[in-house]
């Protein structure tokens, strides 16, 4: 593995060339708040150049995997758990699960998401740890979803094939801490953009008459 946020398995070209994306469809794991992943997916919607979708099915409690010994799910392991569901249409599409669960690694403490490089489709982000009551501090639903976007597209960015980047405004810098992710923001910087594929490109806007 080449970072705690990113599962290496061909090189970055290779992703970005096989990764014929027609839509992110947001995959509730667990108790996930469905009117929570419509506001998310509502605001990823437009920061991408492809539709994005919360699916029908939830992946239950139950069936989530944990990491023995710790209270948290195994952010590896809902990859492969994500990447074994029945395909829904369109072909192509990208799988990001969602949590408000914690999740981390067996060589990392925690994880705010995961991505698979190799194959151009599945993701993981978990909310706990952008909720500032999860700090103690108030809830403030606005900071949770602004940190979640950063959080989606870093992750969306790695299954499009980017590594880190060491820009300090960028989203694709690597954040051990959510006031790092506070930092670095939810846009990319004007290398990373270059490489984007087409589907992480936001859509054009059209001007009202």
């Amino acid at each position: 593995m080449s970072s705690p946020d990113a599962v290496a398995g061909g090189s970055a070209d290779d992703a970005r060339a096989a990764a014929v994306v027609a839509e992110v469809q947001i995959v509730p794991l667990g108790d996930c708040p469905r009117s929570l992943l419509e506001v998310l997916a509502a605001q990823l919607s437009r920061h991408v150049g492809v539709a994005c979708r919360v699916l029908a099915d939830t992946v239950p409690s139950h069936d989530l995997p944990s990491l023995a010994g710790r209270e948290q799910l195994d952010a590896h392991a809902l990859l492969q758990r994500l990447e074994s569901l029945p395909r829904a249409a369109p072909p192509g599409a990208v799988r990001l699960g969602l949590t408000t669960r914690d999740i981390g690694l067996a060589v990392f403490s925690f994880v705010f998401g995961l991505a698979h490089t190799d194959d151009g489709r599945v993701a993981v982000v978990s909310l706990a740890r952008l909720d500032p009551t999860f700090y103690g501090l108030a809830p403030d639903p606005g900071a949770t979803a602004r940190r979640a976007l950063g959080e989606m597209l870093h992750e969306l960015g790695h299954v499009a094939g980017l590594q880190h980047c060491i820009a300090p405004d960028c989203v694709m810098r690597f954040a051990g801490t959510v006031e790092k992710a506070d930092a670095r923001g939810a846009a990319f910087c004007d290398p990373c953009r270059a490489h984007l594929p087409h589907w992480l490109r936001p859509r054009a806007r059209t001007a009202p008459d």
